[in-house]
């Protein structure tokens, strides 16, 4: 399910790994388009992508950084066929072995305004969102903006728990009495059930379980792999391990950032396997 190189290269019109030959102001794209393209990385870079994004790796996620080091960065286009009514997609990223990554690009870096994000580790706040909005690698499917297989401030900001794990909340949206229940117990605060009830809208009162990755691929939404959430209220940076989905056996991560980053190299090496969270997961 995860795109090869060759993949790369059958689903783009043209894929530079040349970046100072892109033509980028020949592209049809959107104000707005440009101003969050990955293309501004290689401006921001000044030609060195891998000092940019990749040396601060090399402190905080030293088992990936040495995947990394050996990628080979590309800037993707898919010409449009509708000028005028949809534009270029466009993407950057970084080979690693076979797998092709995506890097999102944003603006309002945490290395701009490092008060952001107090609940997550600051060793992934200072490597995978240090310049970046979030990191994925590439699937056959479109690539679900809500989740990720490695670390995404897309994922933590638009996925509160119950939209990852389905079976927690009724057709309404809302968290069923057992989840809620639980979660109140197991964190000793009350548990923000809901965005469609001015009631649960104060987040000082309510906290909630945001996801920074998802090991299941995009199109799977079964009782599979591992889910990792943060809480909205843990200025510790705990990280929490869901397995296969089942939010009852929620676990702490005794070393959240050694356990991302010993995933993140077992799944850039192309190891046969799923990574084990539990190995690094306790009892809270």
């Amino acid at each position: 399910m995860f795109f090869s190189k060759q993949d790369l290269y059958s689903k783009f019109d043209f894929v530079y790994t040349d970046l100072s030959q892109i033509p980028f102001n020949s592209f049809m794209l959107s104000e707005i388009s440009k101003e969050v393209n990955g293309y501004c990385f290689i401006q921001e870079s000044n030609g060195d992508l891998c000092s940019y994004l990749i040396e601060p790796f090399k402190s905080w996620q030293p088992k990936t950084y040495s995947y990394l080091t050996d990628g080979e960065f590309f800037y993707a286009v898919k010409t449009t066929p509708y000028p005028g009514v949809i534009g270029d997609t466009t993407q950057l990223g970084i080979i690693v072995g076979n797998k092709v990554c995506y890097i999102q690009y944003t603006p309002y870096t945490y290395e701009k305004k490092t008060s952001r994000y107090p609940t997550i580790p600051l060793e992934i706040l200072n490597s995978w969102l240090y310049r970046a909005e979030g990191w994925d690698v590439a699937e056959s499917t479109v690539i679900d903006i809500h989740r990720g297989v490695l670390p995404s401030l897309n994922t933590y900001n638009m996925s509160p728990i119950y939209s990852l794990l389905r079976e927690m909340a009724d057709r309404e949206r809302r968290v069923l009495p057992q989840y809620a229940e639980f979660l109140e117990a197991k964190f000793n605060h009350p548990f923000r059930q809901t965005y469609q009830t001015e009631e649960f809208m104060d987040a000082d009162k309510y906290f909630e379980l945001r996801c920074l990755l998802d090991t299941r691929l995009s199109d799977d939404w079964g009782k599979n792999g591992f889910q990792l959430f943060v809480s909205s209220h843990n200025t510790e940076r705990n990280v929490y391990v869901v397995p296969r989905t089942d939010v009852m056996q929620i676990k702490k991560l005794s070393h959240p950032a050694e356990a991302i980053d010993s995933y993140a190299a077992h799944l850039l090496s192309g190891k046969e396997g799923e990574f084990d969270f539990l190995q690094y997961a306790e009892d809270f």
